[in-house]
């Protein structure tokens, strides 16, 4: 009754005894002295005890890994060991395991839907990295990453890089295999990500906003109406004068100090775009101002704003990544092996949404359609995983259909921002 999530877990197990058995040199600090000698934790067992690990204190972490068995390695032997692996031992785990087990998609009108979005991974303050914040009492790494929004899968991520670099390097690694339509919130307006965007042939939908000095409606000449729908020609330039000085609505200065990666000086030509910027008003009342390159024919207002809403995917995947996987409560204090746990969180976060999109949902005559439990879900692959070989498998298939929820399209709520503080290393209670 589990052949689909065996066979998952038994890829993800295959691809960490490949990464052991022949690349161990490529991941470890020290290629052919570290991982050599016997130990209750080589290579695997670290990478696998890591992809495990929830939100409890460490060594209550060990002795659940290790069934309470008689002569369970120390704490202290497992931080000499993940130090020795490189975090992108991860990185690689991540793509080969999403590679492995791709599967048709699901796509928004003909498209694969990706949006993109970071957030703050805070953690216990370690004064020796410089990404340290002594007046916050943490310290800060930030996550960005790409999320298949309609198959609720994380299919690139990037650790610590400015937003808008990251997201125009991870369009860059986007495979060719379908039309993708990328949608992103306001802190990616950028001509830059624009360009790489279009360059690969594929379409964004990116928020705007509606005023400020630095913002790229300002100076576009956009109509005065609350509502609108106008396409414009828009060409980049590094040169200040000729025709920028003539016609600075069409064209677009971008000072040497700042990123156009398709013009890196001045004596290139210029480059030449088409935007159209659509406003439309939210429910809520707030007017919402988008630029996108989808044509208006196939993309009106209001299927642009349907598109943009399927965005919150992402949001609410950050939720479950922090408070169900355990991306808030870390093991480490040190940059690369906080890093090392990001990426299995999202490995597991892929593991768990494959699973739960096989498993049927009984169609009963209710009120609302229904869904899985997706935090729920979450916490039963996590258990399912951990599961050693000698241990007897439970029925997901009997198991997740019993957490449902309703379906209720459509709702809206404040989102209220709270501080986020380090969760401490001690005084867990799970």
């Amino acid at each position: 009754m589990n052949i689909y999530a065996q066979s998952l877990k038994h890829k993800l197990l295959s691809l960490i005894d490949e990464m052991e058995h022949k690349y161990l040199d490529a991941f470890v600090r020290e290629p052919g002295k570290d991982f050599t000698r016997n130990r209750k934790f080589p290579f695997s067992s670290v990478i696998r005890f890591v992809l495990s690990m929830g939100s409890s204190a460490l060594g209550q972490e060990i002795l659940e890994y290790f069934q309470y068995e008689p002569g369970f390695p120390s704490a202290s032997a497992f931080i000499q060991q993940r130090q020795k692996i490189m975090p992108e031992a991860f990185s690689w785990l991540f793509h080969e395991f999403l590679q492995a087990s791709r599967d048709a998609p699901r796509l928004f009108k003909g498209f694969q839907l990706i949006a993109v979005d970071g957030t703050d991974i805070v953690y216990p303050l370690n004064a020796a990295e410089p990404n340290a914040f002594p007046s916050m009492k943490c310290s800060m790494l930030h996550l960005n990453a790409f999320f298949d929004v309609m198959n609720k899968q994380y299919i690139d991520a990037a650790v610590g890089e400015d937003e808008t670099a990251a997201a125009c390097t991870m369009a860059d690694r986007l495979p060719e295999f379908r039309p993708v339509i990328v949608v992103a919130d306001r802190g990616y307006e950028s001509y830059n990500f624009f360009a790489h965007i279009e360059e690969r042939l594929f379409d964004y939908v990116v928020r705007l906003r509606n005023s400020g000095h630095n913002c790229i409606a300002a100076g576009m000449g956009l109509p005065a109406a609350e509502e609108f729908d106008v396409t414009k020609d828009v060409v980049i330039t590094r040169n200040s004068t000729g025709p920028f000085a003539v016609n600075p609505r069409k064209y677009k200065y971008i000072s040497g100090r700042a990123r156009f990666d398709f013009i890196p000086d001045s004596r290139l030509p210029d480059y030449e775009m088409t935007i159209r910027f659509v406003r439309f008003r939210l429910d809520s009342g707030e007017l919402e101002l988008l630029a996108t390159s989808l044509p208006a024919d196939r993309f009106p207002a209001g299927r642009l704003k349907e598109l943009y809403h399927l965005r919150w995917g992402i949001e609410t995947s950050f939720r479950e990544l922090k408070h169900v996987l355990g991306l808030a409560a870390f093991h480490t204090k040190k940059a690369d092996c906080i890093v090392q746990e990001i990426y299995a969180r999202l490995i597991m976060y892929n593991f768990s949404m494959l699973v739960a999109g096989r498993i049927p949902v009984p169609g009963k005559e209710r009120r609302h359609g229904c869904l899985v439990n997706f935090s729920q879900t979450i916490r039963i692959c996590m258990a399912f995983f951990r599961l050693r070989n000698n241990s007897p498998p439970f029925d997901l298939e009997t198991i997740l259909p019993r957490f449902l929820l309703p379906e209720r399209k459509g709702r809206a709520y404040t989102r209220t921002v709270y501080p986020q503080g380090a969760k401490a290393f001690n005084y867990r209670l799970t």
